[in-house]
């Protein structure tokens, strides 16, 4: 970090200080540790390691960094380099020194070939800042030091040249288990590939096709490029073509979309059709999602316990008990969430019910 970065973070976190001066203790706490102001340079703490050292909610250490950032940017309009803004972090000036966000970067441009360095701004994004996807510069010139002293990186074209600026990678870097089952399955299919013929690739793999499922929703190198389809990042034709079918040939079945609504008891209702696999994921309605992110539920059956959890609009963790009430593959469920006592019961879908 140089010197006018220096300056900029601690005008900024004597602002947001002031801001919180006022605030209960324990919320401003949360919040100023949830949006980077500690020591300059040192390591972001996540929103659930802040959470279970506080004990208290994701949900809550999330609410009160927004409220923080609001009233920073409310009060001092400029941005705290490297500070969390709601849903993703701000872009300007932050450093990137760590050996893990470098090799992160080689891990991408390996998957996606040179890409444009606004692309890679808007594909490090889909991380929303978790390590070890750190904010990047967008200073061009800052960008080209640092990638001097991180190893393996290339930006084109040289200083005082014009075009834009693209960076690759000198020699690939090793990939992780779900990159490189993504880049397996994705490279030289431009036109992209359903995602259920994916999550059939993974259960083949011994992957959960949870964990693919999420990794399509935040992995820098793959986008979605149509409805259930995905492609790597940079390896899109221009030319609109057919998406890669299912292997087996089968179409995937258009299933109706996932709803919500609320019981008498004030209970909160999901109503979805069953996905393939062992591990099945459901999105969660977005008019009801802060309601539960970062929660888990309480769901039991046939004398055994287990939770399913919500992370990123995502629910998971029912699979065990689809079998049990007597669903498969494609029928309608739904699962009832008692938000107060964090309990949730999946059973099918009660037509009379849902038609009240």
């Amino acid at each position: 970090m140089n010197e006018q970065d220096v300056t900029r973070f601690e005008a900024l976190r004597r602002a947001a200080y002031d801001v919180s001066r006022d605030w209960p203790r324990d919320k401003a706490a949360i919040a100023l540790r949830a949006a980077g102001i500690g020591s300059i340079g040192g390591p972001r703490e996540s929103l659930e390691a802040i959470a279970a050292a506080s004990g208290v909610s994701r949900e809550t250490v999330r609410r009160a960094r927004n409220d923080l950032l609001a009233a920073v940017e409310a009060q001092s309009a400029v941005e705290l380099p490297g500070l969390y803004s709601r849903g993703r972090p701000c872009m300007s000036q932050a450093p990137v020194e760590t050996p893990a966000t470098a090799r992160a970067l080689r891990r991408l441009l390996t998957m996606t070939g040179a890409l444009a360095w606004d692309e890679v701004l808007r594909a490090w994004a889909r991380a929303g800042g978790k390590h070890p996807y750190t904010p990047l510069r967008t200073d061009i010139e800052s960008l080209r030091v640092w990638a001097q002293g991180a190893d393996g990186l290339v930006v084109t074209p040289d200083h005082g040249q014009d075009g834009p600026v693209t960076v690759a990678v000198e020699t690939p870097e090793g990939l992780d288990q779900v990159s490189g089952f993504l880049y397996a399955n994705l490279r030289g299919r431009p036109a992209g590939i359903d995602r259920v013929a994916l999550l059939e690739a993974a259960d083949s793999a011994g992957l959960r096709s949870s964990t693919i499922a999420t990794a399509l929703s935040q992995h820098p190198a793959v986008m979605r490029i149509g409805r259930r389809t995905w492609a790597l990042r940079g390896q899109r034709d221009a030319e609109s073509i057919e998406a890669t079918p299912i292997p087996s040939g089968r179409q995937a079945a258009r299933g109706r979309p996932t709803s919500f609504r609320w019981a008498d008891d004030g209970s909160l209702v999901i109503e979805f059709s069953i996905p393939r696999g062992p591990s099945p994921v459901i999105a969660v309605p977005r008019a009801v999602a802060e309601l539960v992110e970062g929660q888990d539920f309480v769901i039991g059956g046939h004398g055994r316990r287990a939770r399913i959890t919500v992370g990123n609009a995502r629910l998971w963790g029912f699979g065990p008990f689809v079998s049990e009430v007597g669903l498969s593959r494609g029928q309608r469920a739904q699962l009832l969430i008692n938000l107060l006592a964090g309990t949730a019961i999946l059973s099918p879908v009660d037509r009379e019910e849902t038609r009240r």
